[in-house]
């Protein structure tokens, strides 16, 4: 890695991609395909280097159609963002009510453009797109400093309208895990949203972190991350903490989002021990997502209607909020 901060043009897996880095941290994105962030490297200091981003060895990148099937065709794992909506959906309100809304939303189906800044210093990659169905602009800047093993996220969604637009946000990291490995959540009570086959109830149960309590009362201890063999995939929410933290104590190794800005409602736990993979072609996967949300519980129509818990942005007016990784 470089000693000061670089940014090189380079190509995944044939599509143009970006890599922002310094000594310690690097981050690369491809624009074309929704500004995924495709890489996330750390190099601790022991000088290991650990690749903390889940790839999908079973998919095939391409360019994706507009409102594709995404677990289905386009789960390639990597770091993307979701907005208006998690799951698809039709918009609840305004003059869009009834538009449908793709899985995931809009913003991984789509080109981004890309601006990059940079000096020895410090460099920032910005990237930028504009709604399909929906009238806003959503940006994202990864902001890097020499030697730090910090990054910082910032976004910033602008209402083109005149009317007040309601919205879901989550971005969504696939970590590369394995058995061992510990999730410092800072909350205890979480809420199911799924479960494979139900195992830990259905939308609403609640569970206590770390010990899942499954419906034949058997208690699955998460302290720990378990072996493949434990089949279980579930996703949970919770109220956002101020920070929650992934350790990999094999290269003794640790990922930390900090929330304290408070700007984020909602902490969404995708947790896939050998349980899922969204078709019977593929092995179950074994991997993690920590996503930050504001609002839950994905489905933007349930979140206004029922939940009450969405995000809103007022007419001709824009919403921002920002995340920090920090490595060690």
């Amino acid at each position: 890695m470089p000693s000061g901060c670089e940014v090189k043009e380079l190509s995944w897996n044939g599509f143009p991609a970006i890599q922002i880095g310094n000594s310690r941290v690097r981050a690369t994105v491809v624009p074309t395909l929704g500004a995924r962030i495709v890489s996330l490297m750390h190099r601790n200091d022991a000088g290991q280097e650990r690749e903390w981003l889940w790839s999908n060895p079973y998919l095939e990148p391409q360019l994706p159609d507009f409102g594709a099937p995404y677990w289905q065709d386009f789960d390639l794992g990597g770091w993307n963002e979701c907005f208006p909506s998690v799951a698809s959906t039709h918009f609840p309100s305004g003059p869009w009510e009834g538009s449908q809304v793709p899985e995931c939303g809009e913003l991984w189906c789509q080109p981004w453009k890309a601006k990059v800044t940079a000096s020895d210093a410090e460099a920032e990659l910005r990237t930028v797109t504009y709604g399909v169905r929906f009238p806003y602009r959503f940006e994202r800047i990864i902001h890097i400093r020499k030697d730090d093993p910090s990054l910082s996220i910032s976004y910033t969604v602008n209402n083109l309208t005149i009317f007040p637009f309601n919205f879901l946000w989550s971005a969504q990291p696939v970590f590369d895990v394995r058995p061992g490995m510990s999730l410092s959540l800072g909350v205890q009570e979480t809420t199911v949203y799924y479960s494979e086959g139900g195992r830990f109830g259905h939308l609403g149960s609640m569970q206590m972190w770390p010990t899942l309590q499954a419906i034949d009362d058997d208690f699955i201890d998460l302290s720990e991350f378990p072996p493949r063999e434990t089949n279980m995939a579930v996703k949970l929410f919770a109220k956002a903490p101020k920070s929650i933290s992934l350790r990999d104590p094999q290269i003794n190794s640790e990922l930390t989002f900090d929330f304290s800005a408070g700007d984020i409602s909602h902490l969404c736990l995708w947790l896939n021990f050998g349980g899922w993979s969204g078709t019977a072609k593929r092995a179950k996967y074994y991997n993690v997502i920590v996503a930050p949300c504001i609002g839950a519980f994905d489905d933007l129509q349930l979140a206004v209607n029922h939940f009450k818990e969405y995000g809103i942005i007022q007419p001709k007016n824009l919403k921002a909020w920002k995340i920090n990784i920090s490595f060690k």
